[in-house]
């Protein structure tokens, strides 16, 4: 049975692991514990940077604990590398606009033609992909283009990869108004 406060890491993509850091953290917990094994832990220890690198700037330095698990795969024994990351909220405090999604609409250039600009214009936006981005708050082509890769992934569910394509096709169209 896990703990409220560990977030197990494996191998979804690291915003994903940040978010639920920062929303661990805004319930109420003064710590949270990521912990990770094997390829996992560069994950781990990304997630830990950049929660407190971009997100809660003051946090206390993490409390880090290494080592080995034996793990039997297809009757063979072998070593696993462990780590546990405890953050610790300190003075930090998570911003509120993390989960509105106002840093993409602060960040949206300021071309008027943007806003009026159907997102289905944008070059690998069809209906569906369309339908997503404006669920999510991206209405406008120039949120889209203003939005970042990871939280626009994260908050629409399309790959980072086809994000940034979109993103990056938002920025020319833009541009060529």
């Amino acid at each position: 049975m896990s703990e409220d406060n560990t977030i197990y890491i494996g191998r979804k993509p690291v915003m994903s692991y940040v978010m639920a850091t920062l929303a661990t953290f805004n319930n109420d917990h003064e710590t949270v514990h990521l912990k990770a094994r094997g390829r996992a832990i560069t994950t781990a220890v990304d997630v830990a940077e950049i929660t407190r690198n971009r997100y809660m700037v003051g946090m206390e330095k993490p409390e880090i604990t290494i080592g080995t698990e034996v793990v039997e795969d297809n009757g063979s024994k072998r070593n696993v590398s462990t780590i546990t990351i405890t953050l610790r909220k300190g003075e930090a405090e998570v911003p509120e606009d993390v989960f509105k999604g106002k840093r993409a609409k602060e960040a949206a250039p300021a071309k008027e033609a943007g806003e009026t600009l159907e997102v289905s214009s944008i070059k690998g936006v069809g209906p569906v992909t369309e339908e997503k981005l404006k669920l999510a708050g991206y209405d406008t082509v120039a949120k889209i283009a203003g939005a970042e890769a990871f939280e626009l992934a994260l908050k629409t569910g399309i790959s980072e990869g086809k994000v940034s394509a979109i993103i990056e096709s938002a920025k020319e169209l833009l541009e060529s108004v």
